[in-house]
């Protein structure tokens, strides 16, 4: 069976976009659900001075990019090999390619020692200086470190001739389609690509979020200013959707809310903390507040992915917990340590926690969400099957 499906598209007259559409990875990083799928770009340059070949795809499907590659262009003649981003979902077939010719690496200096440690690497390398240009036949291309977004070593290019430029994972989103472009999606698969889009800049971006516009207003001082934008995963942006993307990331990265968004997270052992979550999202409703809701229950789990997704820019959110071993539900723990790493602080978080012989779980959440930097926090504890004493307070709170 395949890992992936490969497609050849050409971006311009010189510029191959490679697209390797994968929906058998489930969880991307091992961690984030993925149902959606995800895509990884390669790109090459074709210029009778030698070939340009930037990032390439995962390591579990070095054998069919060579395939497709070699499809369209020879690989002895490969003149360099630009690594944005060495997580090896970018950087899986370098060693295979410079095995097959003798490409030039180029990349940030910590590269070489990654190449070396990562895939015992013992082909060219050359470092490459922060904003350091290269003439490629009539193409010039402009390295720019663009630390943390989101690794210390991704850097992106840009083409200056074409006013290209190649962001690796900025810009990036989950999801696998049959366009090329985003413009190219009918309006109800644009408003679903956002959302792929904002779930992989919470999930992935998010703990970085000050370095976006830090890199951002780098750009802009050094002029960048592109016609198109070709990240190594999901769709490119081209004209005036270029400001729609940057546009977005500025966004996201600010840690603005979408006023009035609740989204409710509920962990519930025997169903006491689930009734409890739908008497008052129900009651929320009467009010006109409505809410997401993510359940992980003895039948059912949601999506932990999705989960960070919509919290990202919520204005409130509320947690819902059983209390276990007189400590908050372990679930809890780990998805309240998530949400402290990849979320804005800037949110009225409720904690509602059911207990049995003893509250403490609220407590305990409470601490993690306080030493993270969160300060506007609630929480509200319940004997199991008494929540109804307590839930004009945490409706109160909400409103």
């Amino acid at each position: 069976m395949l890992e992936a499906t490969f497609t050849k598209v050409k971006i311009s007259k010189d510029l191959y976009m490679i697209k390797a559409g994968d929906l058998k990875t489930t969880f991307f990083e091992s961690l984030w659900e993925i149902p959606e799928g995800i895509t990884y770009n390669s790109y090459i340059l074709t210029v009778s001075e030698g070939i340009v070949v930037f990032d390439t795809v995962k390591n579990t499907m070095i054998d069919e990019y060579v395939n497709v590659l070699s499809e369209v262009i020879d690989l002895r003649d490969v003149k360099y090999l630009v690594v944005h981003h060495m997580e090896p979902d970018h950087s899986g077939c370098i060693k295979k390619i410079s095995e097959l010719g003798e490409p030039i690496v180029l990349g940030h200096p910590l590269v070489g020692r990654m190449l070396k440690s990562f895939y015992g690497f013992k082909g060219k390398f050359s470092p490459v200086k922060d904003c350091e240009e290269i003439k490629v036949s009539e193409y010039t291309l402009k390295f720019i470190y663009t630390p943390w977004l989101h690794w210390p070593e991704t850097m992106v290019t840009y083409i200056a001739e074409s006013r290209a430029l190649l962001s690796c994972d900025v810009f990036g989103s989950y999801g696998v389609f049959n366009a090329t472009y985003y413009d190219e999606l009918p309006e109800f698969e644009k408003t679903k690509y956002r959302w792929f889009m904002k779930k992989y800049f919470a999930t992935v971006i998010g703990f970085y979020r000050d370095w976006v516009i830090k890199n951002l207003d780098k750009l802009s001082s050094l002029a960048i200013d592109p016609l198109v934008v070709l990240p190594a995963h999901g769709l490119a942006w081209r004209n005036r959707y270029v400001s729609e993307v940057v546009g977005l990331y500025k966004k996201w990265s600010s840690g603005r809310s979408e006023k009035g968004k609740v989204t409710i997270v509920y962990l519930s052992m025997y169903g006491f903390v689930k009734k409890a979550v739908m008497d008052f999202a129900a009651e929320l409703e009467k009010r006109g507040i409505k809410t997401s809701i993510y359940e992980f229950t003895d039948t059912r789990r949601s999506n932990i992915s999705d989960l960070i997704g919509d919290i990202y820019d919520s204005e409130v959110i509320v947690l819902a917990t059983s209390t276990y071993d007189a400590d908050a539900f372990p679930l809890a723990r780990y998805i309240t340590h998530l949400i402290s790493r990849k979320t804005p602080r800037e949110k009225k978080i409720l904690i509602l926690a059911g207990y049995g012989w003893g509250p403490r779980a609220g407590l305990e959440i409470r601490n993690i969400l306080t030493q993270a930097g969160f300060s506007e926090l609630k929480v509200v504890e319940f004997p199991a099957g008494e929540h109804h004493e307590v839930m004009s307070e945490a409706i109160e709170y909400v409103k």
